[in-house]
């Protein structure tokens, strides 16, 4: 049997032992230290289980082994296009190896991060600003144009909006959740998990068919930190559960930027309280890429093209565009900026334009009020 063939076989055992869930990873690394190998764990006899896991582990041990046999697992795996690693394994990750309570293992979809490429793990809100929407997208089409992973947990808000931003610049992008990688959740970013598949992962230490619960969601952030060089914070309240991640990310000996917001925002107290706790302070992508050295490893972004739509709008168009920011604003404010800039468009040519910005998206109107979507015009 050839090294690689061993190695198959232990994955088979360990994808076995990894779908009991309720063993917990720090009993499985404790069976493994014992056993030497999971195929042993898996042949222990009843007395020495009884002694490592306690007399109802034991016996929920056995039920288990008696109900799955570790190929039955291991095919069902490579029939839903799940894969699998584990500890042991040379293409589990090694940035997970290290941090205090690892994985016992990892199941996926799509494929494994490169451990060469660097990665930014950018979190936040889920209810965000637009202004957090904005600032999401641009750091993560940035770092995906410079050839950087974006690391997220796929929930809603800042994580989903820079996974979608990453893959829609060309970049990979991974997403670790809190239940089985079979399962789309929330139900709304099923697209952006079908990206994820495609041009990147999902990854999950739980086992398929596990759905989510909320004791399941604190865990995985230790993944996503672990997985990244960097954690990024967008938005977040100064009580957030994204503060759990960057807990993790300074245990882990991770860097944790954050972007500032205005002090009266609720949603940037978090990252503001952050600064003042001594997190670094990032306003564009190329501050952390410098910071961190990554030049040199980074693919050089392409040349930006010139304005691709500018010719074809219309000179009020332009005009609007140019007064306008990505915090929205009302009509009124738009108008008195112009006439501040001496334009000499109608306020039917001014509402003309707006019309003609919103239908090309180059901006969004909620509210009666207008902000910015990009910045390439």
């Amino acid at each position: 049997m050839t090294e690689k063939e061993k190695e198959l076989e232990q994955k088979i055992y360990a994808a076995w032992l990894d779908t009991i869930y309720w063993v917990a990873s720090e009993t499985k690394y404790r069976l493994l230290d014992a056993a030497g190998s999971v195929q042993k764990i898996y042949e222990m006899e009843e007395g020495q289980l009884a002694a490592l896991m306690g007399l109802q582990g034991c016996e929920r041990f056995g039920q288990h082994r008696k109900r799955y046999k570790p190929q039955r697992v291991w095919n069902y795996l490579s029939e839903t296009g799940v894969g699998y690693t584990y500890c042991q394994a040379a293409d589990f990750p090694g940035k997970l190896a290290g941090i205090p309570d690892p994985p016992f293992g990892i199941f996926y979809r799509g494929r494994l991060p490169d451990e060469k490429i660097p990665a930014v793990a950018v979190i936040g809100a889920r209810k965000c600003s637009e202004y957090g929407r904005h600032m999401a997208e641009k750091f993560a089409k940035g770092f995906a144009e410079r050839g950087i992973n974006v690391i997220s947990g796929m929930a809603m808000g800042i994580d989903g909006i820079s996974q979608a931003a990453a893959l829609k610049a060309g970049g990979s992008s991974y997403a670790v959740l809190g239940c089985g990688v079979d399962i789309v959740y929330p139900r709304s970013n099923e697209q952006l998990y079908r990206q994820l598949i495609e041009n990147g992962g999902v990854l999950s230490e739980y086992p398929p068919q596990m759905e989510p619960r909320p004791a399941l969601f604190p865990p995985r952030n230790r993944i996503i930190s672990a997985l990244a060089d960097v954690v990024l914070v967008v938005e977040a309240r100064e009580k957030s559960g994204t503060l759990i991640t960057v807990d993790m990310a300074l245990e882990q000996g991770r860097e944790v930027y954050t972007i500032p917001g205005r002090c009266t925002d609720s949603l940037s107290m978090g990252c503001n309280r952050l600064i003042r706790q001594g997190a670094a302070v990032a306003v564009t992508p190329e501050d952390i890429i410098d910071d961190m050295l990554w030049e040199p490893k980074l693919k050089v972004p392409g040349k930006q093209p010139s304005v691709p739509y500018a010719g074809k709008l219309s000179q009020a168009a332009q005009e609007v565009y140019n007064v306008l920011e990505m915090l929205p604003i009302a009509q009124d404010a738009i108008v008195a900026k112009l006439r501040e800039r001496k334009s000499t468009c109608t306020i039917p040519q001014i509402c003309q334009g707006l019309v003609e910005l919103e239908l090309k998206g180059f901006i969004v109107c909620r509210n009666r009020q207008y902000g910015r979507l990009r910045d390439d015009l």
